[in-house]
C-alpha cells in the first residue's frame, strides 16, 4: 500500500472512532470523556487511555457571546490550570489545550440530529475536544453562536474557581438596553427639556450557574446614574427620571442650539451597579462595580423672533 493509501486509511479511521465516539456519548452509552493510549493501526482495537479525564460540561450564553464551562474530575500528569480565551478554544498548559467547533451534520448523524434537535429548540449541536481526550456535545443557542465569540473554560483537579465562575456570570448579564427619552422631541434654548429612562426600572439583575457541585449566583443593583447632556453639562443622580406626562427630575436647559454640535446633542446616562456573588446558597460576597452607558441624538433650537406689521 502506498503512503498516500496508507494516510487515507489512517484519516478514515480516526473519523469513524470520532463519529463513534459522537454519536455514543450523547446517546449516553459511554461517558462524555474517553481517549485512547495511542493511534489505532488500522483494522487494529484501541485502548483506553485509563488516566482519561472526566468532568461535567455547562453553556452559559448571553449579549457577550457564550462560554462551555468544563470541571474536570481528573487531569494527567503535570497538566496546569484553566485559563479562558474569546477565540473558540483555551489552552490551559501543555497537557490540556481544547476546542469548540460547530458540528458538521452528514448523513451518518442525521438521524441523531433529527432525534436530538426538538429537545433543543433554537441551539445548534458543538463538539469540545480537549487533547488529553476529553469530549463532550453542548447545544448552543443559535442567535449567541452565530456570533462566533465562543469561549471555553477548563477547571482541572476537580476544584471550581467560583470567582472566575462569578466574574463570567458578570460579563453575560442580561442588562436590558435603556432608551433615552425626552420631552419636548426637540428641544428649545431658554426651555427646560425633561429626560428619562425607558426600558429598565432599576431593578436588581441576576444569573445563576451550576458547574459540577457548585452553584454561583450573581446580583447587580444600580448604584448611580451619571447624565450628560452633550453641551458640557453633566449630572448624577439615583432617579431613571419620570416618563411624560409626568414632571421629570432629569431637566437641563440649554443655553444655545445645537447646530454648533453638527444638528444634536449627544446625550448620555451611564449606569454603575454594584455586584455581589455566593456560592452554594451562602452569603453574598462584593464583587467590582461594572457600569453601562446608553445615548441618543437630541436636537435643540433656537427661537427666533419676527416682527410682523399690521
Amino acid at each position: 500500500m502506498g503512503s498516500n493509501s496508507k494516510r487515507s486509511a489512517e484519516l478514515s479511521s480516526k473519523g469513524s472512532r470520532l463519529l463513534f465516539l459522537m454519536v455514543a456519548a450523547t446517546a449516553g452509552l459511554i461517558p462524555l470523556a474517553t481517549a485512547f493510549a495511542d493511534d489505532p493501526v488500522p483494522g487494529q482495537s484501541a485502548t483506553p487511555r485509563p488516566s482519561t479525564p472526566g468532568g461535567s460540561v455547562s453553556v452559559q450564553s448571553g449579549p457577550n457571546g457564550v462560554t462551555i464551562y468544563i470541571a474536570v474530575t481528573q487531569q494527567t500528569p503535570g497538566s496546569a490550570g484553566g485559563s479562558s480565551s474569546a477565540s473558540g478554544s483555551v489552552s490551559t498548559g501543555s497537557q490540556r489545550s481544547c476546542k469548540a467547533d460547530a458540528m458538521n451534520i452528514g448523513n451518518s448523524l442525521s438521524a441523531w440530529f433529527q432525534k436530538e434537535a426538538p429537545l433543543h429548540p433554537g441551539s445548534t449541536p458543538w463538539t469540545v475536544v480537549c487533547n488529553d481526550g476529553f469530549f463532550a456535545v453542548v447545544w448552543i443557542p443559535i442567535d449567541a453562536a452565530t456570533g462566533g465569540n465562543v469561549r471555553v473554560v477548563v477547571t482541572s483537579g476537580g476544584s471550581v474557581d467560583p470567582v472566575a465562575v462569578a466574574l463570567e456570570l458578570l460579563n453575560h448579564l442580561p442588562i436590558p438596553g435603556i432608551a433615552i427619552q425626552a420631552n419636548p422631541s426637540t428641544g428649545l434654548v431658554a426651555l427646560p427639556s425633561w429626560f428619562w429612562a425607558d426600558g429598565y426600572d432599576g431593578a436588581v439583575i441576576g444569573s445563576s450557574d451550576v458547574l459540577g457541585s457548585v452553584s454561583v449566583d450573581v446580583e447587580v443593583q444600580p448604584l448611580a446614574y451619571r447624565w450628560s447632556f452633550g453641551d458640557g453639562t453633566t449630572s448624577e443622580t439615583t432617579s431613571l427620571g419620570q416618563p411624560y406626562p409626568a414632571k421629570s427630575d432629569i431637566e437641563h436647559v440649554y443655553e444655545q442650539s445645537s447646530l454648533t454640535a453638527g444638528g444634536a446633542y449627544r446625550v448620555a446616562v451611564e449606569v454603575t451597579f454594584s455586584a455581589k456573588y455566593r456560592v452554594n446558597g451562602g452569603g453574598w460576597q462584593p464583587l467590582d462595580p461594572i457600569s453601562r452607558s446608553f445615548t441618543t441624538d437630541y436636537p435643540v433650537q433656537q427661537l427666533q423672533s419676527v416682527l410682523t406689521g399690521r
